[in-house]
């Protein structure tokens, strides 16, 4: 773990602990909390003519003897503005209990002080006949158990406050992020230097320098080592950006969590008892932080969500989930520490309390639910047992917002917003997905609105091919992927994303092209009923959702890495197909030359697509005009050990002029056309370069050696964009290779010359 890591994580935590130790929140005191004081401190008192056990404000207006007592304590101990204050508090009051009670003034004129003894809240209790006037103790106590619970009240407000505070930083900071990008971006030159030149020597710029340094140790490298993609066991590591936010984030709670108890023997509620006095401002305060974190824990769950918009962040980036996750942890904690501490403390009356009131039994049951959830989102689950996973996280969630509304209908309404604000943000998202839904797809409800064609290839690769025809004419961009639906299935919760590969604009609409590889579920089932027809070919219907994602402005640099792992290619295939069909719907395009890298087990697989999708940038005269495309097939599995040669090796290539012999949708034999590869490196001479576009290696190449090696062949100002989709391994080496190039000394480049973008979609 660098040294610049620790810096910027630690220092983040300095903050806000030197901040914490001397925290002091104040919520604007209510100008009748001196006559709160009194009534507090006289609510202990038992006066004779209150027969209820346990009085409550009704029956306190009634007392002769309680009014006088406290207007003759507000009298004494408030200032003259207090006591107007607290006598219009206290009349509205009773007034809600249908008592009207006479001015303080009369109440006084009524009361012979030469009579009024002055009494003492502590000590032996005795019932008392007519008017009191209360110690300085007494009421000292009455009022500071008052301040206690403004103070326990305006911790937890500002808590509420600190945490969507913390929200808009968030939400700027990637805000900032984005512009940053685009501002580098939109100041590198048109055209390149001096075509001659190895590489450009110029001087970088202060936004250069700044956004080079940015992504090298913030932005890109995980939180220690090199893994962010691949999880340690059970765990998402951060890369450092996401660290700091989430480590500030839990420290925010922590502080929160910890400070600010006002603990003291004279409490009127817990007198000499400070443990319980603790017991009952923890249990609260975990309770309402809990309640507060909800509407952002929702809020991030969502696929249709303003922060995203704004941003530029993908929904599926780990950035949004992970955040998520760390949001969810720190709830259910507070829920648990809340409903476990507030079982200590009421420990006496469990038994009597635990079905006889419905907070109590549907707060039992939200903190089970809470509970499940968590652990039902493990990653083995999620990865392993995702419809699983999907079904019983949608059921938890509304089965505990449910709950967890009927629990707070004791607290009057003060906490219901949050509540309303989770459903209102999970019924708009649900809502917007519906409607793009019936936007996209709202011909296919009809009875003959079959619109999908679906083929299938042969046994051994496997792959469907999915063309949807919209409803509407889109124009779809590259990264963006969708939701697929089957409206007639009997999970309507069963919907998987998949990247479009390409489309094509009609008059009307637009057919989006789909390269699945089935696996379990929707797929296999889509496989088994394809295979049955004579032609391998249905007409089905299917309904889509999206788009989502986000498009990289590759067009804008030169040279274009594309690094694809086994189905990562779908991705990287957009990009290709825009370039050659879609320019037009580009703003600019200076790209020259494009090495797509695909890197694969499978020879039937990887030769499905090249003789189909991949044919026409195969034949270099069929290619992208004013651009070369340079396609390197890297096969891992599907070979003999004994061929494997590493990265860097003399390629083996394959003859154009017979590339094109067999017909689209079929592959006689990988095997022969290994051989024959074999058979074309074999007659060229020493040192003679390939002639074809595509040349085949064997081995995974070293993500290091591939960026090194493009940026070597960079001429003038030209510049590079990287951008790899594929498995977690492969992710995390090519981002570790990128952080590595980047600098200012010799050998590195900067931010203008080497651009890095990831498509990964994870859960």
């Amino acid at each position: 773990m660098s040294r610049i890591h620790f810096l910027l994580i630690w220092l983040s935590l300095l903050i806000l602990s030197c901040s914490a130790e001397r925290l002091e929140i104040s919520l604007r005191k209510p100008p009748y909390q001196c006559l709160e004081g009194c009534y507090d401190a006289l609510s202990l008192v038992t006066f004779g003519d209150i027969k209820a056990k346990k009085p409550t404000i009704k029956d306190q207006c009634n007392s002769t003897s309680f009014v006088s007592s406290l207007a003759l304590c507000s009298s004494n101990y408030c200032s003259s503005k207090q006591q107007i204050d607290g006598w219009k508090y206290i009349t509205s009051e009773c007034e809600g209990s249908k008592i009207d009670l006479q001015p303080q003034g009369e109440v006084l004129l009524s009361i012979d002080t030469s009579e009024v003894p002055s009494t003492s809240i502590f000590g032996k209790k005795k019932t008392v006949n007519g008017t009191i006037l209360l110690d300085q103790r007494s009421f000292d106590a009455g009022y500071r158990t008052v301040n206690s619970q403004w103070q326990r009240l305006a911790y937890s407000h500002a808590f509420g406050f600190a945490v969507y505070l913390f929200l808009i930083v968030i939400v700027l900071i990637g805000l900032c992020n984005r512009l940053l990008c685009l501002m580098v971006n939109r100041n590198l030159p048109d055209s390149p230097e001096d075509p001659d030149v190895p590489r450009s020597t110029r001087s970088p710029t202060i936004w250069s320098r700044g956004y080079t340094w940015w992504r090298k140790n913030v932005t890109m490298p995980a939180l220690f080592g090199y893994r962010h993609s691949q999880p340690w066991g059970w765990v998402s590591i951060p890369t450092r950006m996401q660290s700091i936010l989430i480590f500030s984030f839990i420290a925010i709670n922590i502080i929160f969590t910890c400070v600010g108890y006002d603990l003291f023997d004279d409490n009127t509620e817990d007198t000499n008892d400070k443990q319980a006095q603790l017991l009952d401002q923890l249990q609260y305060r975990t309770g309402v932080m809990c309640v507060y974190n909800l509407p952002l824990l929702w809020l991030l769950a969502g696929r249709n969500d303003v922060i995203l918009w704004i941003t530029g962040w993908s929904y599926s980036s780990a950035s949004v989930n992970l955040w998520h996750r760390y949001i969810a942890r720190l709830a259910v904690i507070q829920a648990f520490i809340h409903g476990v501490v507030y079982s200590i403390d009421k420990r006496d009356s469990l038994a009597e309390r635990f079905f006889h009131r419905m907070y109590w039994g549907t707060g039992v049951f939200a903190l089970i639910c809470f509970i499940f959830l968590v652990v039902f989102s493990i990653k083995p689950i999620r990865t392993r047992w995702y419809e699983i996973f999907l079904v019983t996280h949608i059921a938890l969630a509304v089965c505990s917002l449910v709950l967890l509304y009927f629990h707070l209908t004791h607290m009057k309404g003060k906490f219901d917003p949050y509540v309303y604000a989770c459903g209102a943000v999970w019924g708009l998202d649900r809502l917007i997905r519906l409607l793009r839904i019936v936007v996209l797809t709202y011909k296919a409800l009809s009875s003959k609105g079959k619109n999908t064609i679906a083929v299938m290839s042969n046994d051994d690769s496997g792959l469907i091919r999915l063309s949807i025809t919209t409803s509407i004419r889109i124009i779809p961009k590259p990264g963006h992927y969708y939701f697929l639906y089957h409206p007639f299935s009997i999970k309507p919760w069963e919907n998987h994303p998949f990247t479009v590969a390409s489309w094509e604009i009609n008059d009307d609409s637009t057919t989006l092209h789909f390269l699945v590889a089935p696996q379990k579920g929707a797929t296999k089932k889509w496989r088994k009923r394809v295979s049955k027809t004579p032609e391998r070919s249905d007409n089905i219907r299917l309904l889509i959702e999206g788009p989502y994602g986000h498009s990289n402005p590759v067009e804008r640099y030169e040279n274009l890495l594309l690094v694809a792992g086994g189905s990562g290619i779908t991705s990287m295939l957009a990009y290709i197909h825009t370039m050659k069909y879609h320019r037009q719907d580009l703003r600019d395009v200076v790209t020259k030359k494009v090495t797509l890298v695909w890197v694969v087990k499978n020879l039937h697989y990887a030769m499905d697509v090249i003789q189909n999708e991949l044919k026409e940038f195969v034949d270099t005269s069929n290619g992208i005009k004013g651009i070369s495309v340079n396609i390197q097939l890297h096969l891992t599995k599907d070979t003999d050990s004994t061929t494997t040669t590493l990265a860097g090796s003399p390629a083996m290539s394959r003859d154009n002029s017979k590339s094109t012999g067999s017909s689209p949708n079929t592959l006689s034999s990988p095997t022969m056309f290994a051989e024959k590869v074999y058979q074309d490196e074999e007659t060229k001479e020493p040192g003679e370069k390939p002639s074809g576009a595509l040349t085949i290696h064997y081995g995974r190449p070293e993500m290091h050696y591939l960026v090194d090696t493009a940026l070597s062949r960079l001429v003038g100002g030209e510049r590079l964009a990287v951008s790899a989709c594929g498995p977690a391994a492969m992710i995390d080496d090519m981002r570790k290779a990128v952080c590595e190039l980047y600098g200012s000394e010799e050998g590195k480049v900067d931010g203008r010359t080497l651009e890095y973008f990831e498509e990964l979609f994870s859960w």
